[in-house]
């Protein structure tokens, strides 16, 4: 990757933060999370082989493991179907309180990562599809290294380089206090791809995403977060947080 372009991820994602990146914890690990209901439920009512959960695979485009999961994933997100999933780390639970024990899995009450999950539905000889009348959750973990450079590379999709990035479509809807901070972005390609992941929430409905800032998107239990956004009617959304 240019060094320009690195330095011009650099400086527009310390506009998004409000600081510069090596204001932050050099040697903490950071991680990407993305979530979505919708995807979840559909996720589950179609049934996948849960062997790829249980060896906690990280499954990447074309997702052959788990083909899927690539194909909800291309329906409801521009940037998700580019990501690596890690399986084994994602974060499996009840969509209620008690949704879990009603099917005979308490385990997933409490929430569990998904090798854990896989190795019990191997172990008791249920599939995909016996869970989904506890409408799982599920907080998948994107594969990033960990920096906080490159979790907001994956979450922003500008790990795909500065010949893959949206336009501002339509050209209308950008919050505007991040319009007014995004002018300072000297790459103007760049500049239009995250003011479109700067909406006003009722623009974000329909296109781009609405930035939360370090506002919790909804973790269940609450985590300390650095980056989120929210997609659509609010039913999806992805972070970045600072790993304990």
């Amino acid at each position: 990757m240019p060094d320009d372009w690195s330095a011009a991820l650099t400086d527009a994602f310390a506009i998004l933060l409000g600081r510069p990146l090596e204001e932050f914890a050099p040697d903490a690990t950071y991680a990407v999370y993305y979530s979505c209901s919708d995807l979840a439920i559909d996720l589950f009512k179609a049934g996948f082989d849960v062997a790829p959960l249980a060896r906690g695979e990280i499954v990447a485009p074309p997702f052959t493991a788990i083909p899927i999961l690539g194909t909800l994933l291309e329906g409801w997100d521009l940037i998700a179907p580019h990501w690596s999933i890690d399986l084994g780390r994602s974060f499996f639970r009840a969509g209620d309180p008690g949704d879990g024990a009603a099917i005979g899995l308490p385990e997933l009450d409490a929430g569990l990562p998904g090798s854990d999950l896989g190795h019990i539905l191997t172990e008791r000889g249920l599939s995909a599809g016996d869970i989904r009348d506890a409408y799982p959750e599920i907080d998948f973990r994107v594969h990033t290294d960990g920096t906080l450079f490159d979790a907001m590379r994956t979450i922003t999709g500008t790990m795909l380089g500065p010949d893959r990035l949206f336009p501002l479509s339509p050209d209308w809807g950008v919050e505007p206090s991040w319009e007014e901070r995004l002018a300072a972005v000297a790459h103007p390609e760049l500049k239009a791809h995250l003011r479109h992941l700067c909406r006003t929430e009722d623009s974000a409905r329909s296109d781009g995403a609405l930035y939360l800032g370090s506002t919790d998107p909804g973790f269940e239990p609450p985590r300390p977060v650095i980056a989120a956004w929210q997609f659509g009617e609010a039913q999806s959304w992805s972070a970045v947080v600072q790993l304990p």
